[in-house]
């Protein structure tokens, strides 16, 4: 996957569903309030993508679907996809379903390579 292609993925996000989905000002109390988990959902059910000979093709993106992004540095960074969103060029994602272990943006014009598991 390109990162102009990730980047047009994830701009057809519902602002609405990302904001109420992501609300970390209240850290670990937000989440016990609301249960004892934190639901990440971006509203992608399927992202395109494309294989070593060039093939597109659509994939499901299920709770354990990831992505590695490498940026121009060559730093790796592993994220679950369903927890991907774009704010003016930044990237936001988490590692984690089950705590709040939100990575620092990732401007998405600095990714090389993105890698969709």
């Amino acid at each position: 996957m390109t990162p102009n292609s990730l980047k047009e993925q994830l701009q057809k996000i519902d602002p609405n569903k990302v904001e109420d989905s992501y609300d970390f000002r209240l850290g670990l109390l937000g989440v016990a309030l609301k249960g004892g988990q934190k639901i990440f959902y971006n509203g992608i059910e399927k992202v395109q993508v494309t294989d070593k000979n060039g093939n597109l093709s659509k994939r499901p993106v299920m709770p354990h679907t990831v992505v590695r992004l490498t940026d121009s540095k060559g730093k790796k960074t592993i994220l679950y996809f369903d927890s991907l969103f774009l704010k003016d060029s930044l990237l936001f994602g988490s590692k984690s379903h089950f705590i709040s272990l939100a990575v620092k943006p990732i401007h998405i014009d600095s990714l090389t390579k993105i890698e969709f598991q």
